[in-house]
Formats: structure tokens, C-alpha cells, sequence
């Protein structure tokens, strides 16, 4: 018999339940069906977990500073960061454009909620390209927006269209590293971290979220008014 733990959930347990449900899912579909590819493909061969360091230190911080807040994760990949914070007790929409890829964060979503059965209640996924796919009902002073590895090569209106869609939400948080394309010079990230920052309210670098991971977190607040 499945026994609801109840929030808040481990995230050393979810690394590992999460990551025994990405072994069955790439033993069963492959790479290709997956939408594994190589990038959750070695996260799977490499035993490298369910859950990335650098998205365990993004939900940590997110469950400290937005408890009770919704979160719309653009580009979820297969959902394992939303997994971490619907069990923990947040409201969470993922987005994702790969077909592949949202059959196996629905797999994964199922899976949660056998064990968890109120995450049903607030975890949805969108099958679709942001922010074209989200319905204006999910934005709103109370949503933050997340980008984590969207290093997508969109083209120059389609980044700034995602720029301008951040006036929607509360507050933005993202990698300046991994948004839009690979930005691995400093330069590049300050120049992207001015430009989204002269939109909002106030801006802030998340150095702590992100040391030693090579991860380069920002806080964007738009029309939350939280310092």
C-alpha cells in the first residue's frame, strides 16, 4: 500500500525516485523516443541523479523565497525540477514544445502522483512553445516565471518577445548562462542582465544559487512588489 508522506518531500528522495523512473523510461523508449537525447541520456548513463545540482539549489531557493506562489517553468525538458516543487507544495506549470519530451514528463507527473496524489491538483503541462502556449489565466502577480537550460538558439525576435512576455509575471528567475543560446562570457551575461533589468521593477544576481555549478541565476521582479 502507497503511503502519502505529505510535504514537505525530500529532495535526496526524489533524486533518487525520480532518477529510477528516468532509467525506465530511456531502457524502455531509447533516447529518441524519449526526448532524452544525450543531455538527460548521460544524466541517466552517468548516474549523475533525478535532480541536477543546480535544479535542487533552484528549488530549495524557490520554496524559501515563494512558498505559495505558481511557477511557470518554460522549456521543462521531462519535468523534473516541477516534480520537486509540486511536491513541496507549489502550484506548477511546465512548458514544453518536444512531443518526446512531454510524454515523459506526463510518465514522470503520473508516477508522482500515485505516490502524492494532491500534486495532481497543481502540476499541468503544456504541450507547446512559450509564451504563445500559456494562457494569460496562468500569469499574474503571484507567478514567477522559470528559465533553467533553455540554451535554444532562438532568433532575435523571439528572445525579446520572451523578454517583453516577463511583464506579465510577479518575478522572473533564470539562468543567464543557458537563455536563448550558450552565453559563456561574463560580458554576455551582464549585457543580457541589463537589458531584461531596464523592463523591471528591480533586479538582482543570485551568485549563491548557482556557485561552483557554472550556473548564473537572476532575479527579475515586474509586478510583484517584494524588494
Amino acid at each position: 500500500m502507497l503511503i502519502n508522506l505529505a510535504p514537505p518531500v525530500s529532495l535526496d528522495f526524489l533524486d533518487g525516485y525520480l532518477f529510477r523512473l528516468l532509467q525506465e523510461i530511456l531502457a524502455e523508449r531509447g533516447a529518441e523516443k524519449s526526448g532524452f537525447f544525450d543531455y538527460y541520456a548521460t544524466r541517466v548513463t552517468g548516474k549523475l541523479g533525478g535532480l541536477m545540482e543546480y535544479e535542487e539549489r533552484l528549488a530549495r531557493y524557490l520554496l524559501a523565497i515563494f512558498a505559495g506562489h505558481h511557477v511557470v517553468h518554460a522549456g521543462t525538458g521531462v519535468g523534473t525540477l516541477p516534480c520537486a516543487l509540486a511536491c513541496n507544495g507549489m502550484t506548477v506549470t511546465a512548458i514544453e514544445g518536444l512531443h518526446a519530451r512531454v510524454e515523459s514528463a506526463q510518465r514522470l507527473r503520473c508516477a508522482i502522483v500515485e505516490i502524492w496524489p494532491e500534486v495532481g491538483q497543481r502540476y499541468d503541462i503544456i504541450e507547446g512553445t512559450f509564451p504563445e502556449a500559456l494562457p494569460t489565466t496562468q500569469c499574474g502577480p503571484e507567478t514567477i516565471l522559470v528559465f533553467t537550460n533553455v540554451a535554444s538558439a532562438w532568433n532575435e525576435q523571439q528572445e525579446t518577445s520572451i523578454i517583453q512576455s516577463m511583464q506579465r509575471f510577479g518575478q522572473a528567475v533564470l539562468d543567464l548562462r543557458l537563455f536563448g543560446h550558450v552565453r559563456n562570457d561574463e560580458a554576455d551575461r551582464k549585457e543580457l542582465f541589463s537589458r531584461i533589468a531596464a523592463t523591471a521593477r528591480s533586479a538582482e544576481r543570485l551568485p549563491n544559487v548557482g556557485a561552483n555549478l557554472d550556473a548564473h541565476y537572476a532575479r527579475f521582479n515586474f509586478l510583484d512588489h517584494r524588494p
